[in-house]
Order: C-alpha cells, then structure tokens, then sequence
C-alpha cells in the first residue's frame, strides 16, 4: 500500500511481527508470538469473559481500577483495594426507583386490636376509679350491667357440650354487651347467636326495652286507610272516559297485612348486629309480616353489609338487615326451647283481663319458683317430651296472631254485598300450636327427627351437660345443666333452614286472563262513503226540522198554562 507498510495488529497483543508474503508455506504465515505473549493474551481473553449482567467485563474493571489509582495515587493503595472497588461498582449501578422501604399500611386486624385495647383499659380505669370513690362497696356489679348474663358460664357449658364459640370469643362479646347497656335503655340482653357471612359475619345481641321504652321504626306505609288509594285512581280513570261498567277491572290488589306494633308479637323484642365484638352495635329495623312471607321463598347468602340490596326472586321488600331480621324472627320461632315446667302461664296477669281466653290463646308465661329439676336421662330422652317451645309459633301470614284482611275493608255502602258474600270468599283464621308446646310435636326432617338430644360426657353422666342439636336449623343448639335449672339457646351457622331436596325457586305467578271479548270492545268496521253521505243528509234534514219542533213544543206549553190558570180561577 501507498505510504509504507502495514502493520497487521492483533487483540491483546503487541509488536506483532509482519505477515509473510503469501507465496510463503502455511505454516510460516503464522505470527510467531513467545511463550510469555501468548499467555498474556489467554489471560486478557480470560478476563474479558467474565462480565456482569449489564455487560460490565472484570478487565474493564480492573483496568479502570489501575487508572484510577495510577492517576490519583491514593495512599495504602493495597490495603484499600477492596473498598475502592467497591465503591466503583456502586458508582456504576443505576437506581430506577427508592431503595427505602415504604411503610405498609395497618391491617385491619391491626385496628381491632386498638380497639379492643382501648376498651379493656377503658373497663379497668372505671373499676378503679369506682373503688377509689367507694371503697367501702369494693368491686360491686354497677345496676347497668345486671342485665347481662353470665356469658363465661354458658362458654364453660357449651365448651362441653363442643359447640359455640371460643372463651376468647366470648370474653369479647361480653365487653362489648357492657357498651351496648350504656347506650339505650335495656331491661334484659342476651347473646342470641352469630349469623355468617360471606364478606362479614354478625354477632347477634338479642334485648327488651322496659314497657314505654320502644322507639317505633315502622314506616307510615303500614298505617293504611280504609279506602284503597289505586282503587280510587281506577274509578277516578274510567269514570272520565265514556265505558260502561261492565268493562272495569275485576282484580283488586290484596289487602296489606300490618305488621304487630314495636313491644309486640315478632317486635317484642328488638335485636342488634355487630361485625366484630368491639365494634359499635347497630340495630336492626322491625320485622313485617310481608318480609317473613317472603324469607320463606328466597335462600340466599348474607354478605355481611346490612345495607347490601337484595338482588333476588321474588324480589324482598327490603335490604339485607329487613331480611337478617325476618331469618332471626324464623330461627327463634323454631329453635328457642326450654325444659318442660320451667315455665308456666301467667294465671294472675290473665285473671285481670276480661273474660276468659280462647284455647291457645295465653302468651304469657313466668318462671316457675318450684320447678324440681330433670334428670340428665330425662333431658336427654330422645322422645322429645321434656323440652318446649318458649317462642310463639309464626303463621302462614307472617304473624302470631290471625289477622282478618276483610275487617274494615268494606264500607257501609257495601253491606248488602257483605251478606251475599259466598262462604268460601271468607278467609280462613290460621291456628298454630300454642306456647310451651313439646318438640316431640315438631315436624320431621325427611327420615331424621326435628330434634337430637345428648350428653357431654356418657362416663360421668350425672355432672354433664344435655345438649340439644336441631336438625331443622342446623346450627341451633340449646343446653341444660345443673338439673335443668340453668339452660340457655344459640345459633351458630348461615341462617338457612335445611330442605329435603333440593332448593327450586319460586314460580311467577300466572298472568292475568285477558279482557273478555264482547260486542262493546270489538272495533267496528269503517262505514263506506255512501252510508256516511245518508248519515250526513239525515243530519241536515234534522237541524233543519229542529226550528219547527221548539215552536211546537213551545206553543204546547203556553196552551198548558192558559188551561192551568184557567182552572185555578
């Protein structure tokens, strides 16, 4: 080449001799590297290998490593050698986000053990502060929380039994049943059971205001009026068209059931749900008879939300809570018993009314003060004769008591129909069976009985505890112990009542029948243009004889009056 020669350069190495011509043998073109050079050059190749994974070689690094301190000359050069190292990969490492750590949020569990603290030194500070102002009455129970019941001991007895809930569990729902008595005015509380969820579940709190103490939540829509407003919307329609009578609607919407006044029948007793123990409680709104009709058609999950829609068919006339509530007034309808002779009817109270009541009619009871006690072989009889239902039945209506839709309905106006009335219009009154009635009564559950009864412990029957299990509602238990005198109910499952078979859906109803046909709603045939034109003379030869017609009539009239006055002179 022009210029000079040139000098054929090979990676890693230096001062390579020239390359032979080349009609020089193969073997001579060669270069010719020494012992020493070609070792070198293994090494470099070597080094150049080894890289990181961002493509980082180890000879670059060490030779950016040599540079470094051929250039700055740092002292103890050797001594430091690992760290200017280190300190040269971490220069090289590119940081696309924060290397601190974020803070995670509190979880909710978290959130309930602060409440949960708070609310045992909030009971501990008052305890004390009590004792220091009292000293003299030590720890006394304050009259507030008389109304709660020894939960530990029916823990204790259920733990035997091996259903309900953990002690811890119940530790909790005790704190919190002290916080629900400081808030509204409750006479009686009680542990009703824990209804779950698919999101939530809920704690259940079942209580009595004191007689003058219940605050009504029933809407106005049940305090309904004699007159039926869509009726009067109906005849107010066709009375302004030109039909005849015969073609008004013969269907009329069914009366509406009231529901029973708040202190009375299914709203007796007024009930409060919890998500979690030491959480606040919310209460539930009354129960209506529609809602329980309803309750008995539908099957569906609870979410845990009381303010959740209900998505379902036929469609709930409510929210979740209005539906958690029908389901607790059904359970405890079934499942709320007790030993037989532990109570008995009021016979005072209903000697004060007037006249004596009907046959199953009585729904007061009290406590029997000389109730003996049951045998553990008793209570565990499987014929069912010791045990009662404390809680009135629920009818067909959705009621306890039979309430005639027909009672007021009518007005005075329509009496002569009243007594024309065929009999079987007249609905007929629903019976149940009455309080204190024994579960040998109840109905069975395909092959398997209503009920089962048991003993804790078949070693050491006579300091055991009776436990009933219904089949009906699986989840409802009840227990007896100390010979029947103590016993109490709980409910512990996904508020489903059990079936034979399987569930099916609620058919729609049938449609109504169409109009029937008849001459006056069936649409005529257009007139042809010559019967319209008759139709029109004829119209004209009317008004046209219309002027002679009146001064006929009228010459009549005046020759009536002249006769008149004639004869009265």
């Amino acid at each position: 080449m022009a210029g000079g020669s040139e000098k054929n350069v090979i990676k890693g190495m230096r001062d390579v001799p020239k390359r032979p011509s080349e009609d020089e043998n193969e073997e001579e073109s060669l270069p010719v590297l020494s012992e020493e050079d070609r070792n070198c050059m293994n090494a470099k190749m070597h080094l150049l290998t080894q890289s990181t994974d961002e493509g980082i070689s180890l000879y670059d690094h060490l030779a950016v490593l040599l540079s470094g301190a051929l250039e700055h000359q740092p002292e103890n050069f050797l001594d430091n050698l690992e760290k200017l190292s280190l300190q040269l990969k971490r220069d090289k490492v590119k940081i696309t986000q924060s290397t601190v750590r974020s803070i995670p949020p509190p979880s909710p569990s978290y959130h309930l053990a602060k409440v949960e603290q708070r609310q045992f030194q909030k009971i501990s500070n008052e305890e004390m502060n009590r004792l220091h102002d009292f000293p003299e009455d030590g720890l006394q129970e304050d009259e507030r929380y008389t109304a709660i019941p020894n939960l530990m001991k029916q823990a204790h007895c259920f733990q035997m039994a091996g259903v309900g809930l953990s002690m811890e569990e119940y530790t909790r729902i005790a704190l919190s049943l002290r916080e629900l008595v400081k808030v509204w005015p409750i006479e009686t509380v009680r542990f009703w059971g824990k209804v779950l969820g698919l999101k939530q579940n809920y704690y259940v709190a079942e209580a009595e205001f004191p007689e003058g103490e219940y605050e009504t939540d029933i809407s106005d829509d049940e305090e309904e009026e004699d007159d039926d407003p869509a009726e009067e919307r109906e005849d107010s329609l066709f009375d302004e068209t030109t039909t005849i009578l015969s073609m008004k609607p013969l269907f009329k919407h069914p009366r509406k059931i009231p529901c029973d006044a708040a202190g009375t029948g299914l709203n007796k007793k007024v009930y409060f749900v919890c998500s979690e123990p030491c959480q606040p409680w919310y209460r539930l709104p009354h129960v209506t008879p529609e809602q329980i009709v309803t309750a008995r058609k539908l099957r569906k999950y609870f979410t845990g939300y009381p303010n959740q829609q209900m998505v379902t068919y036929p469609p709930f006339p409510g929210l979740e809570k209005n539906y958690l509530r029908a389901q607790i007034a059904r359970i405890s309808a079934s499942t709320h018993v007790s030993p037989i002779g532990f109570f008995k009817f009021d016979e005072e109270g209903e000697e004060e009314e007037e006249g004596e009541p009907a046959e199953g009619s009585r729904d007061g009871f009290v406590e029997d003060q000389d109730f003996e006690g049951l045998s553990m072989r008793d209570l565990t009889d499987q014929g069912m004769t010791n045990w009662v239902h404390h809680t009135p039945f629920v009818l067909p209506q959705g009621r306890i008591t039979w309430y005639n839709p027909l009672q007021g309905h009518e007005g005075e106006e329509e009496n002569e129909e009243e007594e024309e009335r065929n009999e079987p219009d007249e609905p007929e009154p629903e019976h149940g069976p009455p309080l204190l009635t024994p579960l040998s009564e109840d109905a069975q559950v395909g092959k398997s009985p209503a009920w089962i009864a048991k003993a804790s412990s078949q070693f050491v029957p006579e300091y055991s505890v009776a436990i009933l299990h219904s089949n009906t509602w699986p989840g409802a238990y009840a227990f007896a112990s100390d010979k029947a005198r103590f016993f109490e109910n709980v409910y512990i499952g996904w508020g489903h009542k059990h079936l034979e078979s399987c569930f099916e859906p609620a058919i729609p109803e049938p449609p109504l029948p169409e109009f029937p046909t008849g001459p006056e709603v069936i649409e005529a045939e257009d007139p042809s243009p010559e019967t319209e034109a008759a139709v029109r003379s004829a119209m004209r030869e009317k008004e046209l004889d219309a002027p002679e017609e009146e001064e006929e009539v009228g010459e009549m009239e005046a020759e009536e009056e002249e006769e008149g006055d004639e004869e009265d002179q």
